[in-house]
C-alpha cells in the first residue's frame, strides 16, 4: 500500500461544478445537517484504507457524510479532503481508487439525497480529470482504470435492477445522468480517441427512452459544446438529428449555440436547412417549442404516468432564441423588429396561446411575456410585438376572476409590466398603446377590474407626458362600426374616460415643486381638455355630443382646482384663456364682444404685473377674468354682469381711476362678487375667491367686511335662503338642483358640516331661528297633508269612488264591471295623476337642501375671514368681526360652524399678539366690549364662554397697548358684568372672570 505525504484539505484540487440547473438551485440551500461532520484536517496515516475499521473506517464514513451534507461549504470542504486522500501526493492503489469508485461515489448517485449526487459529481469530475486529463494517470499509475472500464461502473450502479418502485427508478436514471455530466465536466472527452462519441450515445439513450431527463440532456451537450472543435460539434448534430430530437426544444438550443460558436460548420440538412438557423423556419421552430419535454415521444400511457414531471419553468431554449433577437437589437439589425413580430406571433401568440392551447402552455405564455418585460434593456422596442392579440385577449380574461386558473400568472404579468415603467418610465409611451389600443381595450382597468393604466399614469414623468397625452387622445378621435348606437356608446364611454385620464395625470403634479418643468400642461394637456370642452375636430367621427363637452368643462375646471393649490398657478388659466379659441361655442356681437374686451384686459394686468412690486392683486384679477370667460363659455347668464364689476374693480382698485359710479365702493362691488362665486358648490371657485380675497382684503373697506358678516346672521333655513339670495317664497316650488350626473371627479365640493343639532347651543330661546325652522316645517307639513289630499281625491274621481275621508257605499259598482276600453283609459289616469304627484316639490327636502346649502355658504365665509383674521390682525376693521363671530356662535346649530367660529377668534387674538395693533378709538373698542360681554350673558355655554372672554382680551390688550388709561374703562366693563353675575341677573360662567383675573396678573408681573 503507498503511503501518502501530510496534506491539508485546502491543498486538494479545487474542483467547479458543471453547469447544472438543479444543481444549481440545490447549492442555494442553506441549510445544515444535523449529522457530526468532519473537518479536512492533516492527517498522520493514510486518509483510505483498503479494508478499514474502528476509527478509520468511522472517519471514512463521516468523509462521506460530509459530502452529502446541504451545505455547499461542507461539501466542497469535504470533496477537497477525498480527493487529497485519494489522489494527493503518490495517490491510493489503483484497487482503493476502483473500490471508492464504485462503492462510494459513483454508487452513490443512485441515492434519494440531492446533495449526495452534486457532491459525489464534483469529486468524480476531478478524478475523471486526473485519469484522462493532462497528468493521465490511468496510463501512469492506474492502467486497470480505464475510459471504457470507469464508464462501465458507472452504467453498472446506476442501473435499475430487480423490483424497484417508480421513484427508485427514477433515481438511479438521475444518478447515470450526474455521472454522465461528471466526464463532461471533466473536459476530457475531446481528445483524438473521440470518448465524446460514446458518452454522446449514452445521453441520446437516456433521452429517448426517458423523456423526462430530455431537457437535462440537452442542456449537458449544449455546455459541451464549447469544448469541442467543429468536425465533433458537425458529429455531435449529424447524431442529433439521426435519433430523431433535432426538432425539439433541446435540438433547437443546441443548433443555435452550435451556429453561435461554428459560423462555418456544415449542417444537417434537416430540419433546420443548410444555414441551421431554427428562425428561419417558424412553423417548425413553433411545433418544436410547444413540445413538452415531459410528454414528446412517450406513449400515452407513460404520459399519464409523467404528468408530475412537467415543468413550471420556462425551458432553457426560450432564452437562446430571445438571446439571437436581442443580440440584434444590440446590433441595430434592420428588420429586427418584424422579424422578431412574425416569430412571436407564430411561435408564441398563435400557438402557446391559441383557443386550442392548454393552461400549461398559456402559463408559459406568460413566463415568457414577464421574461421580455422585466428586461427591456435588452429588448427594447421589440417590447409592444409582444402584446399580440391572442396573448391581451387571454391576460384579460385570466386576471378578470379570482377563480381562473391561470389568474395568478396573469395578475403577475401585470405586476411585471408596471415594475418595468417604475424602472425604466420611459417605457411607458412603448406599453401604454398595447394596453389601450391595439389588441387592448381603452377601458383596460375596468374590464380587469384593476388599477394597471391608473398605475401606469401615475408614473408619468415630464419629458414623457406630453407624448402620453397624444396616446391617450387617439383611440378617442375616431370610433368606427356598423352599429351607430353601439359606435356613439363606446364614443362617450372613450372619451369620458380621456378626461378622466388627463386630470388624473395633472393630479400626480406637485404644483409647488419648482424643480419640475410642467410646460406640458400649458401646452398639452389643458388646450385637449379644451378642445373637447369647447372646440371642434374634425378628427372626432362621430361628433362630439353635448354629454361629453359638459364632462370636459367639468373636468378642466377640476384641473385649474388642482393647479391654483396656491395663486402662482393663475398663470395656466390665463395663458389658456389667451391662446384658446372655443370655435364650438355660439356667440353673439354683444357676448363676442364682451369676451374679447375681457381677454384684452387679462392682457394689460399681466403687463402690468411683469413690472408691479406687489403682484398678487393684478395676478389676482386675471385669474378671475379667466375663469368668468370660461363661465362666459359655458353659458353662464350673469358672466356678462359680472365682467363688467370686474371692469369697475379694475379700474378703481389697479388703475386707480374714476368712473361713471364714483360714489360706489368697489371693494364692495369686489366682495358681492367673491360672495357670488364661493356661494356655489365649487372646489374652483373656492380656491379661486380665497386667493382674490387674499389679495385684496387690505382694501376691503367696513362696508365690505359688513356684506360677509351679514351672511353670518341669516337664517339656516329655506327662508334664510330665500332672504339672502332675493329668491321670492313662491319661486321655490320651481327651484331645480342641476347635478352633475358624473359625480367622481366632479368640481362640486359638498361640506360636511352637520352637528349634533340641539345640543351645542342649548341657549336658543323660542323666538329665534329655531322657531322659524319649526314654523317652516310645520308650513312643510300641512302643505304635504293638502297635497295627500288632493291626491286621494284625484285618485276618488279617477276610479269612481269616495275619499278615504268619506263615507261611501260598499255595494257601488267596482271595477269588475268596466270594459277593456275603460280599464285603458283608467291606466292612462292613473298615470297622468302619479306624474303630476311626481313633479311636486318635496318640501321637506327642499328645506333641508336650503340649510345645507346656507350651511356650506356659511363655511366658506368663514374660511375668508380666517384669512382676514390672520393677515389683517393690525387692521382696526378686524375687530369688527367679532361680534358676528360670537353671534354666530351663539345662534347656529351647526357644531362645526360654531367650532371654526371660535377658532378664528383664537387665530385672531394670536396673530394681533405677535404683530400688534395700530392705533385704536379707545371708546369704540369699549363700547364693543360692552357688546360682547352682553353677548355672553346669553347663554352660559362653554363654546360661548371661551369665545367671548378671548375676544374681551383681545379688546382689552388693543387698549392696553394703544391707551393704558383706557384700562380703567375697562375694569368697569368687567365690574358691571361681575356684579350682574353674582346678583342673578346673568348667566355666565365662571371662567369668563377667572380669564381676566389671570389677564391682568400677567399684565401686573409685565
Amino acid at each position: 500500500m503507498g503511503q501518502k505525504r501530510k496534506r491539508a484539505a485546502r491543498d486538494g484540487p479545487q474542483v467547479e461544478q458543471a453547469p447544472n440547473k438543479q444543481q444549481k438551485t440545490d447549492e442555494q440551500v442553506e441549510k445544515r445537517t444535523a449529522e457530526p461532520t468532519v473537518a479536512p484536517t492533516s492527517i498522520d496515516s493514510p486518509l483510505f484504507l483498503y479494508d478499514p475499521q474502528g476509527a478509520d473506517r468511522k472517519r471514512e464514513a463521516g468523509l462521506y457524510e460530509l459530502l452529502s451534507s446541504e451545505d455547499i461549504e461542507d461539501r466542497l470542504s469535504a470533496a477537497n479532503t477525498i480527493l487529497a486522500g485519494l489522489l494527493g501526493g503518490e495517490g491510493v492503489e489503483e484497487s482503493i481508487l476502483e473500490w471508492h469508485l464504485e462503492r462510494k461515489l459513483f454508487r452513490a448517485l443512485a441515492t434519494s439525497r440531492k446533495a449526495a449526487r452534486l457532491g459525489r459529481s464534483i469529486v468524480l469530475a476531478e478524478i475523471i480529470r486526473q485519469l484522462y486529463g493532462e497528468k493521465n494517470l490511468s496510463e501512469s499509475k492506474y492502467p486497470g482504470l480505464t475510459f471504457e472500464k470507469v464508464l462501465s461502473i458507472l452504467i453498472a450502479k446506476t442501473k435499475p435492477d430487480g423490483d424497484l418502485s417508480g421513484q427508485e427508478e427514477k433515481e438511479h436514471v438521475l444518478g447515470l445522468l450526474f455521472g454522465l455530466e461528471s466526464f463532461v465536466g471533466s473536459k476530457t472527452l475531446f481528445g483524438e480517441d473521440n470518448k465524446w462519441n460514446t458518452v454522446l450515445q449514452k445521453f441520446l439513450e437516456l433521452a429517448q427512452k426517458k423523456p423526462w431527463t430530455r431537457e437535462q440532456c440537452g442542456w449537458i451537450i449544449v455546455s459541451a459544446l464549447p469544448q469541442m472543435n467543429q468536425t465533433q460539434a458537425e458529429y455531435t448534430l449529424e447524431q442529433i438529428q439521426i435519433a430523431g430530437l433535432a426538432s425539439s426544444p433541446e435540438g433547437v438550443g443546441i443548433w443555435i449555440t452550435a451556429r453561435n460558436l461554428f459560423p462555418d460548420m456544415k449542417f444537417p440538412s434537416k430540419p433546420w436547412g443548410s444555414s441551421g438557423n431554427p428562425l428561419d423556419h417558424f412553423k417548425t421552430l413553433a411545433k418544436a417549442l410547444k413540445e413538452s419535454s415531459s410528454d414528446e415521444g412517450a406513449d400515452k400511457s407513460q404520459q399519464a404516468k409523467q404528468t408530475g414531471n412537467w415543468n413550471a419553468k420556462l425551458h432553457f431554449v426560450w432564452s437562446f432564441v430571445l438571446a439571437q433577437y436581442a443580440a440584434g437589437v444590440k446590433s441595430k439589425l434592420d428588420g429586427i423588429r418584424s422579424e422578431f413580430e412574425n416569430f412571436w406571433k407564430v411561435t408564441v401568440d398563435d400557438n402557446l396561446f391559441s383557443d386550442k392551447a392548454s393552461s400549461e402552455r398559456k402559463f408559459w405564455g406568460f413566463l415568457l411575456f414577464q421574461k421580455i418585460v422585466e428586461d427591456p434593456t435588452s429588448y427594447g422596442k421589440l417590447l409592444p410585438s409582444v402584446f399580440s392579440r391572442n396573448l391581451v385577449r387571454c391576460l384579460i380574461n385570466q386576471v378578470q376572476g379570482k377563480d381562473r386558473f391561470l389568474h395568478r400568472a396573469a395578475e403577475k404579468s401585470l405586476k411585471v409590466l408596471i415594475s418595468a415603467v417604475e424602472a425604466k418610465p420611459k417605457l411607458l409611451v412603448l406599453i401604454l398603446p398595447c394596453l389601450i389600443g391595439g389588441h387592448g381595450t381603452y377601458n383596460f382597468d375596468r374590464l380587469t377590474k384593476t388599477k394597471t393604466v391608473e398605475r401606469l399614469l401615475s408614473l408619468v414623468e415630464d419629458s414623457t407626458a406630453a407624448a402620453v397625452i397624444d396616446i391617450l387622445v387617439e383611440p378617442a378621435l375616431s370610433i368606427s362600426g356598423d352599429d351607430e348606437k353601439e359606435v356613439e356608446k363606446e364614443a362617450e364611454m372613450r372619451r369620458q374616460m380621456l378626461g378622466d385620464y388627463i386630470l388624473n395625470i395633472i393630479r400626480k403634479v406637485n404644483i409647488t415643486d419648482e424643480s419640475r418643468n410642467c410646460n406640458w400642461i400649458r401646452e398639452n394637456a389643458l388646450p385637449t381638455l379644451a378642445r373637447f370642452a369647447y372646440g371642434k375636430d374634425a378628427r372626432c367621427k362621430p361628433a362630439l355630443s353635448d354629454k361629453t363637452r359638459m364632462i370636459f368643462r367639468t373636468r378642466l375646471s377640476s384641473s385649474f382646482g388642482h393647479l391654483l393649490s396656491d395663486l402662482q398657478g393663475y398663470q395656466y388659466t390665463c395663458d389658456l384663456v389667451r391662446s384658446f379659441s372655443p370655435d364650438a361655442v355660439e356667440m353673439d356681437a354683444t357676448i363676442s364682444k364682451a369676451k374679447d374686451s375681457a381677454i384684452g384686459t387679462v392682457e394689460k394686468i399681466l403687463k402690468r404685473a411683469k413690472k408691479a412690486n406687489d403682484k398678487a392683486p393684478l395676478q389676482a384679477l386675471a385669474l378671475l377674468y379667466s375663469l368668468v370667460v370660461f363661465q362666459l363659455y359655458n353659458g353662464e347668464s350673469e358672466a356678462v354682469s359680472i365682467l363688467e364689476e370686474l371692469k369697475l374693480c379694475y379700474d378703481r382698485l389697479i388703475r386707480h381711476k374714476d368712473t361713471e359710479d364714483s360714489d360706489i365702493d368697489a371693494s364692495e362691488v369686489l366682495v358681492e362678487l367673491l360672495l357670488s362665486f364661493v356661494s356655489k358648490p365649487s372646489a374652483l371657485l373656492r380656491k379661486v375667491t380665497q386667493h382674490a380675497f387674499g389679495a385684496f382684503m387690505g382694501d376691503v373697506t367696513a362696508g365690505g367686511l359688513q356684506l360677509m358678516t351679514d351672511v353670518l346672521n341669516s337664517s339656516e333655513s329655506l327662508r334664510g335662503q330665500q332672504e339672502l339670495f332675493d329668491q321670492e317664497p313662491e319661486d321655490e316650488d320651481g327651484m331645480d338642483v342641476d347635478e352633475d350626473e358624473d359625480e367622481e371627479d366632479s368640481d362640486v365640493e359638498v361640506v360636511d358640516m352637520d352637528g349634533d343639532e340641539g345640543h351645542l347651543n342649548g341657549h336658543l330661546d323660542e323666538e329665534n331661528d329655531d322657531s322659524e325652522d319649526d314654523s317652516d316645517e310645520e308650513e312643510s307639513e300641512d302643505e304635504n297633508d293638502e297635497d295627500a289630499e288632493k291626491l286621494d281625491l284625484a285618485l276618488a274621481q279617477a276610479l269612481g269612488t269616495h275619499p278615504l275621508n268619506q263615507a261611501g257605499n260598499d255595494d257601488e259598482d267596482s271595477d269588475a264591471d268596466m270594459t277593456d276600453s275603460e280599464m285603458l283609459q283608467l291606466d292612462k289616469k292613473l298615470v297622468e295623476i302619479f306624474s303630476a304627484r311626481k313633479k311636486v316639490p318635496n318640501k321637506k327636502q327642499d328645506a333641508k337642501d336650503a340649510k345645507e346649502t346656507m350651511v356650506n355658504f356659511k363655511g366658506r365665509v368663514l374660511d375668508l375671514l380666517e384669512i382676514y383674521a390672520k393677515k389683517q390682525a393690525s387692521n382696526p376693521l378686524a375687530f369688527g368681526l367679532l361680534l358676528p363671530l360670537l353671534q354666530l356662535i351663539h345662534t347656529t346649530q351647526t357644531k362645526q360652524l360654531a367650532e371654526k367660529a371660535h377658532n378664528i377668534i383664537l387665530a385672531f387674538a394670536k396673530a394681533s399678539k405677535r404683530e400688534g395693533a395700530s392705533e385704536v378709538v379707545a371708546s369704540d373698542q369699549v363700547e364693543l366690549m360692552k357688546l360682547v360681554h352682553k353677548e355672553a350673558a346669553k347663554d352660559p355655554s362653554h363654546l360661548l364662554a371661551r369665545s367671548a372672554s378671548s375676544a374681551s382680551l383681545l379688546l382689552a390688550s388693543s387698549l392696553y397697548r394703544s391707551d393704558k388709561e383706557s384700562m380703567k374703562e375697562v375694569t368697569m366693563v368687567y365690574r358691571d358684568s361681575q356684579l350682574a353675575w353674582v346678583n342673578g341677573e346673568v348667566a355666565m360662567q365662571a371662567s369668563f372672570f377667572v380669564d381676566w383675573v389671570n389677564w391682568c396678573q400677567n399684565h401686573a408681573k409685565a
